[in-house]
């Protein structure tokens, strides 16, 4: 070791600047004890900062070298040689030269009385390099310091830190630290060494939090989002975010960044109207650059050399995309694109508008920059050639851009009034108004007048249906698509971008009318149209949407094979619009309700939307998703959970749930039957009463007549609905067995044996729901009977579901009068003011309330109150509030 005297005289690192915000991961890997660490990170980061700071902590010596802007390497070695020597690392020798035997720095003795420089020219060494120099001291030097090396991106001309790093590498006691801007050089990490540890700007850069913290100790008071939109702005970088920091104590807010108080921190990177500026104005418009994409944008050759420069001053990032390096510039490079130069207004409207015509093969970004440029010519150029994909990827953007367009762009052109009116939902007149001819089957029309037909017939069938005009969307829907096709059948040429979303929203608008035969056409008609093309997203949607239809229905094995296509076909976007991407999961959940997997069913349901949330307007089928977890409910032996979440959905539709419609007759039968089988049948008849449009539900009807005693009746009801009628399988199968039922009543055994055959074959083992809502021990003495029915009873008593026991409740039947008095009982009026209101006399309502009373099972008027509102005497089912 060297003596006392010989001790070397470190550098002084720099002075730790007041307020640093310390970062202990950065610490860590400083402390990690490899031999080359690199900061890189652009100016203003903290990278001399904190490694000034962890020298001052850890108490290590070290030689700091802060490097001077050179093209020539010899410069660099040689300043380094003599920052060596005066620390007493390397030996000073009258010509530069290492002395050739050994040196008082490395520890070593040297010949009494005499020196290098006092040997012999014969025992004189050989003059070496400067860089030599560095290598040889270094390798000698035996007491553990650390070399910092500070901005050594200014030595351009050579790559002095791999040559750095192998001389470190080499000695048995140094360690090297290396500050430096960022590198766009890919073989950067190759040429230090793998084993190098990297500390990037974003360790360095500051979190909100630490934003916070940094105001608080300079006293300047900020807001939380003040403090987070600084964050974001320069993605924490803590030289400016301290610059404008220290200039807003005592003014209580930060002032504006501008170039004129932050371009002095990026040197002489600064933008300060030079043509890079021009180049930034140019390709700031976008948010994501390619090489190839800027070049497109400024014609400037030297595109990337600019973007490399940009990120090497913190003002741009870059990461690997399939096409190459993408750049992303700072936001507040941004933000500022637009002020600081002379005329910056026309050159960023330039900049806009040749990003439009740059970007064509992409319409939403070529709108966006459209518009920016206000170049209506363009937007009209862009939306009429690509609506279709502007609806399906981007609608919320298309909506804006129509929205600013100029009225009088529209006249020449009614499909984007269409477009425009359909996604703002709030110009339904306008669609009204518009003359546009239909077309005859036999009539030929140009591809532009087509277009313009489609496209206001899709705008009418949306609106129609967004304001409950369900029969008119139906109506307009059929008119569009028979108007659509030629004398021969086929869909007329030039319709193919537009054809699969016109018959899309035809099969919804069918959906929601009710005529589920012809909304399976339609969304079939889209599935064979879309697949394959652009829009085979759109197909996907429409055979889902005819899946769950099936699977509705009850027509299982249709379902899974819809399901299976629809598998196949390019998914839809979350975020597009006016489509029923709940039509899958929904189609799933009531597939595994039919074989009883309820533990399947709730999965799926999971899938979806909670209750409430379902945005009605934007999904047709919205109410069979609460069906189906009320099907749930019912089935696992919670009546009261099933009629809550059947009045829970239509309580939140309110006056969305037109009446009649699909969704509300739905909906409302549910409900009428899951009373009907909880023991309320009173009250199901009273929803029957209120509601003619359930008077079709023959299941409904025939149950409700049987549970009144009628079985004559209920087997009338059920003849005619399976001879007259064409239910779906699920209703012939629930049809089947009511009928079965009624039979066993009358004593038809013979009767009663095969409706439940019928029943079987028509529904085969997978559809267990309707049996699982029969009465258990009827439903095994029949089968019993029925070798056909083995399956289905074996997996019904496999299935984790408890047995339905029937509830023979009678019906409370209730005079007009006497449901009059009951309702003014329920106003809290004495008997003499019902009297009055009723124009009887007091005795004749006293009689009346007897009456009630018994037929009640009550005696006092609060219980009469209570088992009317149960029964569905008072009108509080909120059904048929709805």
């Amino acid at each position: 070791m060297p003596t006392s005297s010989e001790r070397p005289r470190w550098s002084r690192p720099p002075r730790v600047p007041s307020h640093l915000i310390p970062k202990p991961d950065v610490y860590g890997v400083l402390d990690a004890g490899n031999a080359v660490t690199v900061l890189r990170a652009p100016q203003g980061y903290g990278k001399s900062a904190h490694v000034s700071e962890w020298l001052d902590r850890t108490g290590h010596p070290a030689v700091w070298m802060t490097a001077r802007r050179t093209e020539v390497a010899d410069d660099f070695w040689g300043s380094l040689l003599e920052l060596l020597v005066h620390a007493g690392v390397a030996p000073r020798t009258g010509s530069g030269a290492v002395a050739q035997e050994g040196t008082g720095a490395a520890g070593g003795t040297r010949a009494e009385g005499r020196s290098a420089v006092d040997a012999t020219p014969e025992a004189a060494p050989a003059p070496v390099s400067p860089a030599a120099a560095v290598r040889d001291a270094l390798a000698r030097w035996t007491t553990p310091f650390v070399l910092v090396v500070d901005h050594v991106e200014k030595v351009r001309a050579a790559r002095v830190d791999a040559d750095l790093a192998r001389m470190v590498r080499a000695s048995p006691a140094v360690r090297l630290v290396l500050c430096s801007h960022l590198s766009s050089d890919p073989e950067h990490l190759a040429r230090l060494g793998m084993d190098t540890a990297f500390v990037e700007g974003h360790s360095l850069a500051l979190t909100p939090r630490e934003i916070a913290r940094l105001a608080v100790s300079l006293d300047a008071v900020l807001a939380d989002g003040v403090v987070q939109g600084l964050h974001d702005d320069l993605w924490g970088w803590p030289g400016l975010v301290r610059g404008l920091l220290t200039a807003s104590i005592g003014t209580g807010e930060v002032p504006r960044a501008g170039w004129e108080t932050l371009g002095p921190l990026f040197g002489n990177r600064s933008i300060d109207g030079s043509p890079g500026s021009l180049f930034v104005v140019a390709t700031t418009v976008v948010d994501e650059l390619t090489v190839d994409l800027a070049r497109s944008l400024t014609g400037n050759e030297s595109a990337e050399a600019i973007l490399e420069t940009l990120e090497a001053s913190g003002l741009a990032r870059s990461r690997p995309g399939p096409q190459g390096r993408v750049w992303t510039y700072m936001p507040l490079l941004r933000s500022l694109s637009t002020s600081g130069w002379p005329k910056i207004s026309s050159l960023v409207t330039d900049a806009h508008r040749q990003a439009s015509r740059v970007l064509a093969d992409d319409p939403a970004r070529a709108l966006h920059h459209a518009v920016a440029a206000q170049d209506w010519d363009r937007v009209v150029e862009v939306v009429d050639s690509g609506w279709v994909r502007l609806v399906t990827d981007a609608p919320t953007a298309l909506g804006e851009a129509l929205e600013q367009l100029p009225a009088e762009r529209f006249r020449a052109m009614p499909r984007l009034l269409m477009v425009r009116d359909v996604l703002l939902g709030s110009r339904n007149d306008t669609i009204t108004a518009l003359t546009v001819p239909w077309p005859e089957p036999h009539e030929d029309l140009d591809e532009s007048a087509l277009r313009d037909v489609v496209g206001v017939a899709v705008g009418q069938i949306i609106a129609d249906r967004r304001a409950q005009r369900f029969e008119a969307a139906a109506e307009t829907a059929t008119r569009m698509v028979d108007a659509l096709r030629d004398d021969q059948g086929r869909y007329r040429p030039g319709t193919d971008d537009v054809l699969p979303f016109l018959l899309l929203h035809a099969g919804i608008a069918q959906l929601a009318a009710g005529r589920l035969d012809a909304a399976t056409d339609d969304l079939l008609a889209c599935t064979w149209a879309g697949t394959g093309g652009d829009l085979e997203l759109v197909a996907r949607t429409a055979i889902e949407t005819v899946a769950l239809i099936d699977a509705v229905r009850g027509s299982n094995q249709r379902a899974h094979e819809h399901l299976a296509v629809g598998a196949t076909l390019a998914e839809a976007p979350e975020h597009l619009a006016l489509t029923m991407d709940l039509a899958a999961p929904a189609a799933r959940a009531f597939l595994a309700i039919d074989t009883l997997d309820l533990d399947a069913a709730e999965r799926h349901l999971a899938d979806l939307p909670a209750q409430g949330t379902v945005e009605h307007q934007r999904h047709a089928a919205w109410y069979l998703v609460d069906l189906a977890r009320a099907m749930v409910c019912a089935l696992r032996g919670d009546p009261d959970g099933a009629l809550t979440t059947l009045e829970n959905a239509m309580s939140a539709a309110g006056h969305r749930l037109v009446v009649p419609s699909l969704a509300h007759t739905v909906l409302t039968s549910t409900l009428a039957r899951v009373l009907a089988c909880s023991g309320n049948p009173t009250r199901a008849t009273n929803l029957t009463v209120e509601h003619p449009g359930l008077r079709g539900d023959a299941a409904l009807r025939s149950r409700l007549v049987l549970d009144a005693g009628d079985a004559v009746g209920a087997v009338e009801i059920c003849t005619t609905a399976l001879w007259r009628e064409a239910p779906s399988p699920r209703e012939r199968v629930t049809v089947l067995l009511v009928d079965m039922e009624a039979r066993d009543v009358l004593g038809d055994a013979d009767g009663a044996r095969s409706a439940l055959r019928r029943a079987v074959q028509t529904s085969g083992p997978e559809m267990l729901h309707p049996y699982a809502l029969t009465d258990r021990a009827l439903l095994e003495r029949v089968a019993a009977q029925v070798p056909e029915a083995a399956e289905v009873m074996e997996r019904l008593r496999a299935a984790a579901v408890p047995a339905r026991v029937a509830q023979r409740v009678p019906v409370v039947e209730l005079s007009e009068r006497e449901v009059a008095v009951l309702h003014e009982l329920a106003t809290g009026a004495p008997v003499d003011l019902v009297a009055q209101q009723l124009f009887v006399s007091v005795n004749t309502v006293k009689s009346q309330l007897r009456s009630l009373y018994r037929k009640l099972g009550v005696t006092s008027r609060g219980a009469a109150l209570a088992e009317g509102a149960r029964l569905g005497f008072l009108g509080q089912d909120r059904a048929g509030d709805a």
